[in-house]
């Protein structure tokens, strides 16, 4: 989005990261709400796009679970997000979209992460905490909350395991494509985010 509004590659600004709080650092609020915007019809895309393939006749009378679809679907939505192929595969982290998708396909899950995230960045002002800890709380809150809501509430969710088998890859390589910012946390030059100070937040 910020090669479209401002003919600029936000690549070369910031932290080099093609991430959302870099754009917000860079290039301020528009671009920003611009970048989350494009984020978020991705995210929807993939999910909703998902779910009416499987209404299909040829997929319709088979027995999906529709859930653990979507799920793969995201992770290929994260793994193109970071490695983008018409972008010389030099994306962003992941969290943004995975966030999204994780929204339709899990929104209590989403709500877990959301409040775990939040709590940690209040806590630390450090966006990349916040973002890490909650890849780590993924897996662990979907298998909490998906066994708790079948014991509970016979909420139906099938096939637990793959679900968490589809988790991981995409935990780790959300985490991973936060080594800079772990090398950055340890030198102690990792940046503060401040919502009122443009040009003091990080990814």
């Amino acid at each position: 989005m910020t090669y479209i509004l401002k003919k600029k590659d936000i690549r070369e600004y910031g932290s080099f990261n093609a991430g959302l709080t870099n754009v917000y650092r860079c290039f301020g609020v528009g671009c920003a709400g611009a970048t989350l915007g494009m984020d978020v019809l991705k995210g929807v895309a993939v999910v909703f796009g998902t779910k009416l393939a499987l209404m299909l006749p040829v997929f319709s009378q088979l027995k999906i679970d529709s859930l653990s679809v979507c799920m793969m679907s995201s992770l290929c939505a994260v793994i193109g997000h970071c490695y983008p192929v018409f972008y010389r595969f030099k994306g962003g982290k992941g969290i943004l979209i995975a966030a999204v998708c994780l929204l339709f396909t899990d929104p209590v899950v989403f709500l877990i992460e959301l409040l775990i995230f939040v709590i940690f960045v209040a806590a630390t002002k450090y966006i990349s905490i916040g973002s890490m800890t909650a890849c780590v709380a993924y897996p662990i809150a979907t298998l909490i909350w998906q066994y708790a809501a079948n014991a509970l509430f016979d909420a139906g969710y099938q096939n637990i395991g793959l679900h968490l088998v589809i988790i991981l890859p995409m935990f780790l390589l959300c985490f991973l494509r936060h080594f800079s910012n772990i090398r950055h946390l340890f030198s102690g030059d990792e940046k503060k985010f401040y919502l009122h100070k443009k040009g003091e937040n990080e990814t």
